[in-house]
């Protein structure tokens, strides 16, 4: 495999504090790769009625939902955004488990329903597609032009 050659960018008008030297990044071209973005199906609202905990488990470093008749993986906080209206209402009602020393790593999930009934963005919210979640935007509608 062939790998990229770097280049050096020099910064002539910003200097390194440390040694009064123009400040240099180094750099490498774009790879030339296509990359894969995976779109999640969205799952069908009421998924989680039955459902009687949730909790993060620190060995594969995710939430685990568990209802009765399955059980629901949640690798990353925007894997949240699959669930409907009601299923978001019941994972925000109920308390996530954690070791103590993992409670910080599950926060980041309850965090995000949080933001999620906030600002709307459960699946099948026809407002999700038009907010602009990142920027000096964040939550408010665009204007059509």
């Amino acid at each position: 495999m062939k790998l990229a050659q770097s280049f050096v960018l020099e910064h002539e008008n910003v200097l390194d504090p440390s040694t009064n030297k123009p400040f240099k990044t180094v750099m490498w071209p774009p790879t030339k790769q296509t990359k894969i973005v995976l779109f999640l199906k969205e799952l069908p609202d009421n998924s989680l009625k039955d459902s009687q905990f949730w909790m993060y488990d620190p060995v594969i470093g995710q939430a685990v939902i568990v209802c009765a008749t399955e059980e629901y993986r949640v690798a990353d906080v925007k894997d949240l955004m699959r669930f409907g209206k009601n299923d978001i209402k019941i994972l925000g009602k109920m308390q996530i488990k954690s070791d103590p020393q993992y409670e910080v790593c599950a926060k980041n999930f309850t965090n995000a329903i949080a933001h999620i009934t906030l600002l709307k963005l459960w699946s099948g919210q026809q407002s999700r597609v038009e907010t602009q979640l990142f920027g000096p935007y964040v939550g408010r509608q665009l204007r059509d032009p």
